[in-house]
């Protein structure tokens, strides 16, 4: 049985995924659009599916930063 590590921070998953033998590809993803900057250093799982030949792809994206303007109000 496939571990659910969506959701996960991507360096507990592949821990989990690590310890039970499973065959894995990870693929970053990346918004079309780079309005707000990305927090690099740390990723997620966002999803994962089992391709044919039984590898499990794991998508990972990084959190998007908060932008905070001049006056201390967060900007939306």
């Amino acid at each position: 049985m496939l571990p659910d590590v969506v959701g996960l921070p991507w360096d507990l998953a592949r821990g989990l995924l690590n310890e039970t033998d499973i065959r894995y590809n990870s693929v970053i993803t990346r918004p079309t659009k780079s309005f707000f900057s990305l927090e690099e250093d740390e990723y997620y799982v966002i999803r994962q599916r089992c391709l044919e030949d039984g590898v499990l792809e794991i998508t990972l994206a990084a959190r998007l930063l908060k932008e905070v303007s001049g006056n201390g109000l967060q900007n939306q």
